[in-house]
């Protein structure tokens, strides 16, 4: 794996909406080598409104998905993968992408796992909601956490609304980690993970952001989409 201009992949299975929200920013399309879709799904035509090169593997079976998918990764020297894919990727796959499969899920983890972090969240009446972002492991969301974000749940606001405010927490992290990664910044000990020079001063966002672009995104109308994971991320 190079350090220097690393490739990212998307790998989406349904809506694609903070996929494509983020490419929207010139730095992430800059290091998107591509989009690759388990099926046919909205996410195909909103990577190619962007002009980002798509690969749809309808293989059937993650198995066989995992498999093919490797052989991509393999061809194009692909580094990481950003990952909005509804299934759990293979064992093998798994092993040999270590550290390198990152995984977006709408939840303060290891609260709320599984399908619907956020709506399982909301559901408990937690006065807390939030999202990780995680390199994938060996089990289901008990991955290695990199970055972390809170959100007080306002009882007056509706679900919708809290639901677009962890939309645009998981955009913003996206972006953030992607910089971290392509500053080499980013190292991994064990299951602890740490980023060289970063700051903890920030009661939402842990550690805190600093890439511009994450700072000042505002999305004011939520896109409709729907809280899903890998198997839990907002896709």
């Amino acid at each position: 794996m190079s350090n220097n201009n690393p490739r990212f992949i998307f790998v989406v299975s349904t809506a694609g909406s903070i996929m494509n929200q983020v490419l929207e920013i010139p730095a992430i399309r800059a290091v998107t080598h591509s989009v690759v879709a388990d099926q046919p799904c909205p996410a195909v035509n909103k990577a190619r409104k962007y002009g980002v090169p798509v690969t749809v593997l309808d293989e059937g079976s993650n198995e066989a998905f995992s498999d093919r998918l490797d052989e991509y990764l393999e061809r194009h020297k692909i580094d990481y993968i950003l990952s909005f894919y509804t299934q759990f990727y293979a064992e093998t796959l798994r092993d040999k992408l270590q550290d390198r499969i990152i995984n977006f899920h709408p939840s303060l983890l290891p609260a709320f796992k599984g399908m619907d972090g956020f709506g399982d969240g909301m559901a408990y009446h937690t006065k807390i909601i939030g999202t990780t972002v995680e390199f994938i492991k060996d089990v289901m969301d008990e991955g290695k956490i990199i970055m972390q974000s809170s959100c007080v749940v306002d009882p007056g606001l509706t679900k919708e609304a809290m639901r677009h405010r962890i939309f645009v927490q998981q955009c913003k992290t996206l972006i953030q980690v992607v910089q971290w990664i392509t500053e080499d910044r980013l190292s991994v000990q064990g299951n602890n993970i740490t980023i060289r020079g970063a700051s903890y001063q920030d009661a939402e966002f842990s550690p805190s952001l600093e890439a511009q672009e994450a700072i000042n995104l505002e999305i004011s109308e939520p896109e409709p989409h729907t809280l899903t994971t890998n198997p839990e991320a907002l896709t």
